[in-house]
Formats: structure tokens, sequence, C-alpha cells
């Protein structure tokens, strides 16, 4: 009797994948929430994992005995020991494309929010003072400089939004992309000279040990006093402690952040007490439509691994040929 292609899904993910792992003939496990060593105990006895922010590391990866895929619900893939997996035989996918969209809308949300201090004057509304109209004015998104740091996918799709769609000037700083082909996307030559003229920043990398604190002390510094600070990539590459002491000083104008380097984010994190950041819990990607195409297109590619097929989007093949 052939042995079920059993799939474990550590998180809730949209129906769409569950439904389709299942019409293929695949054995689905699909959780809510796994701790990491519920994680570490069950990983031995599955064939596929889709993932979404769970901890796959060199340790717990040794501990599966029959893995032949790990599917990363996301474009982000910190979360996985690639080479690790990549020894042991393990395909990873992820799903670049899938939350594009989601994400540089949330990226674009919070720039409007943070300019117009929405939070808090929807926070002052709410306690009875109307008057803050006459106290808490925005700043118009028009005509004013974006400076994207990583010309990625999102991070030129949400250049796009903001250049035709609120008329701003776009300025970008990516040494390994090529020359933008899109006219209205000027790129700089070092990222101080991003930071010094633009009055919007927006990150837009990925998370190593190279980009640890990426913005610190140093390069806020940099930024004018009218600029704001948008991070929705990854929590280690902001200094927090350096951007909190600059927010208070008002060194520069506010920040939005979806992501934190410890999340969830304590309630009394320094940050968490200043009325010029917005905060959001690492949601940019969290749309209906962006969480269904995300797991679709991660059990796409464990059926096609089921089948004896490589994945379309395959991660770390150089790993895995060499």
């Amino acid at each position: 009797m052939e042995m079920a292609f059993k799939v474990l899904i550590p998180r809730t993910v949209a129906i769409e994948g569950i439904d389709y792992l299942k019409e293929n003939g695949c054995e689905v496990d699909a959780r809510d929430e796994m701790d990491a060593k519920e994680l570490r105990a069950a990983i031995k006895e599955y064939d596929a994992v889709l993932l979404r922010t769970d901890l796959l590391d060199e340790k717990t990866i040794g501990l599966a005995e029959r893995l032949k895929i790990i599917a990363r619900h996301g474009v982000g893939f910190d979360n996985i020991d690639i080479d690790a997996a990549a020894a042991k035989g393990i395909y990873v996918s992820y799903t670049p494309a899938a939350n594009i969209n989601s994400v540089a809308e949330h990226v674009t949300g919070l720039m409007l929010a943070i300019s117009r201090q929405t939070v808090k004057v929807d926070s002052a509304v709410r306690q009875g003072n109307f008057g803050v109209r006459d106290s808490a004015y925005g700043t118009e998104m028009k005509g004013k400089v974006l400076g994207v740091i990583g010309l990625g996918n999102i991070g030129k799709l949400v250049a796009k939004k903001c250049a035709h769609g609120f008329e701003m000037d776009v300025i970008a700083y990516d040494p390994y992309a090529k020359p933008p082909e899109e006219p209205y996307i000027r790129k700089v030559e070092s990222v101080d000279e991003l930071l010094e003229q633009a009055d919007f920043i927006s990150l837009h990398l990925p998370y190593n040990k190279a980009l640890h604190h990426f913005i610190n002390q140093e390069k806020l510094s940099l930024m004018k006093p009218i600029a704001f600070l948008i991070n929705a990539a990854r929590g280690g590459l902001v200094d927090e402690a350096a951007l909190a002491e600059a927010l208070e000083n008002k060194s520069i104008a506010g920040a939005a952040l979806d992501v934190f380097e410890q999340e969830p984010v304590p309630a009394d994190h320094p940050l968490l007490k200043l009325d010029n950041l917005i905060a959001t819990p690492h949601l940019a990607a969290l749309t209906k439509e962006a969480m269904s195409t995300m797991s679709l297109d991660c059990a796409k590619e464990i059926v096609r691994v089921k089948n004896g097929q490589e994945p379309l989007v395959w991660l770390n093949k150089e790993q895995m040929k060499k």
C-alpha cells in the first residue's frame, strides 16, 4: 500500500490551498498555530510543510525524515535555513509575486496615515477633542520626493503607485538592480544621497546579518526634519532605539512600522509611546486576496513535488545543484 503524502500546515492559511492539496491526493494536517517544540516533534512525519512565519532552523530541518519540500507562504524566507534544507535534498519554494499589491497598498496607506496624522487625530476625536483640526495639520504627498530603498517587485510597485497616484517624484537606491526602465524612477548612486533628498523613505530590503540596523543613528541623522520613514520589510533593518530617539527629539517628522525586531512587539516598547509613530502588526501582506493566492501558490508547488516535478519557484536550486 502506497504511503500517504502528508502535508503539515503549522499556522492558519486560506482554505483555497487546503482544498487544492486534498483534491490532489494529499493528507493535510492544518493547525491554527504550533509552537517551536510542537513543530520539532511533529516534522518527522511529513512530506511537505506549507510554512508561514514559523522557524525552520537547522535543528528542526535535521529532524525531518520524510520532508521533500518547504513551501514558504510569502516573500521573505529568513525563517528557513536554506542551506540545511539543500543539504538534505529538500526543495524550498516561496511566493514572491502573490502579495506584492497587498504590501504596496499598505505602504502607501501608511504614508498617508503618518503624513496626515490620521491615528493621532482619530484618537483625539474619540476623546471629544474636535478642535484638534486646528493644530494637527497634515502634509501633502503631491510633489514630495519618495526614496525607495530596494527596487524589487514591491519597491517598484510602490514607486508606480506614488508617482502616478500621488504625483510624487521618485528616487531609488539599489546597488544590485539594473537601471530602472520606468521613466518616473531616478536611481541615485548612494543611500546617503537618497536619505538627504527624500521626504518619504520606504524600505524594501530582505534581512540578513549584513543589513542588521541598516537604518541606524548615523543614517537617521541624514534625513530631513520633515521626513517620514516607512518600514514594511523586516524589523531588523532599523535600529529601533535610534529611531525612538530621533522621533522623540523630532529629528525626523514621523515613522510608520509594520515590522519589528521582536514580534509580537512588547506593549511597553518605547516606540509605542510616541504619537509620531504608527504601528501595525506585520500585516501588510495579509489581505483576503493575497492570503488566498499565497495559500494556493504554495499548494501547487507541493503538488508538483508530490508528482515528481521540481518547484516552479525553486529558491535553493543553486545549493541543491552543487
